[in-house]
């Protein structure tokens, strides 16, 4: 009967904090707009105009999966589209060279759709991408060079005032976090790394106090299964 009584008292327990969870998440996702993930290469053509009609006016679409003058093809294809009042991220990972970088962000100025260019170069052509941010009108976004506070602190201390991209959970001293943000007033977006429900929960909350922009957390349409049964859109 103890043990009984012991698993029963787990198991209000967990509900309990089920709950409170998805209380919590149903307030965040009032006071927040998400980015939609968009599948790679030609499929993106097919998959928008659901997320569209499900409310999502942000979309991300990675490149630098296939070659340039494809993937250009179907961003352009892509920009017909997408109703104007749309706002599209492309992100590259870190996957292209210098001249491709040019010549996405000429495409992405004409364009007139995107909202910013993801991290195009990697983590050390840092002062290239500092000098394009000058050299055209489409934002520039680091990710992968900003992955920890201290890279984020040291970028900025380098001259960046471009976007940050902000995973919390491998950022690292979220009290640390929020003092730099709030300090120097940094553009931010909040994205995912896949975390766990508790994970998410504490960086759509420090997204809704410290970000302007829709955060990347649009990627539960890649899942079949939701392992904790809340929606995070």
């Amino acid at each position: 009967p103890l043990l009984a009584g012991e698993g029963l008292g787990e198991r209000l327990n967990q509900d309990y904090w089920a709950k409170s969870v998805k209380s919590e998440m149903q307030n965040l996702n009032s006071q927040i707009s998400y980015s939609y993930l968009l599948p790679p290469g030609e499929k993106a053509l097919q998959s928008w105009q659901k997320a569209w009609d499900e409310g999502y006016r942000t979309f991300k679409w990675k490149i630098g999966v296939g070659s340039v003058a494809e993937e250009i093809t179907i961003f352009k294809q892509l920009v017909d589209m997408l109703p104007t009042s749309a706002k599209l991220r492309l992100d590259a990972n870190g996957g292209l060279n210098q001249q491709e970088c040019d010549r996405w962000l000429k495409i992405c100025d004409n364009a007139g759709i995107v909202e910013f260019l993801e991290q195009p170069l990697p983590p050390q052509e840092f002062f290239t991408l500092l000098t394009m941010c000058q050299d055209y009108d489409t934002p520039i976004a680091l990710d992968e060079s900003v992955a920890t506070i201290q890279q984020l602190e040291d970028c900025y201390e380098k001259g960046w005032r471009g976007i940050f991209v902000i995973k919390v959970a491998i950022a690292g001293s979220p009290k640390r976090l929020i003092k730099f943000c709030q300090d120097y007033h940094i553009d931010t977006v909040f994205s995912s790394v896949f975390e766990t429900a508790i994970g998410r929960q504490m960086a759509l909350h420090l997204a809704s106090k410290l970000s302007h922009r829709p955060v990347g957390f649009g990627v539960n349409h890649w899942f079949s299964d939701d392992d904790d049964g809340i929606d995070f859109r």
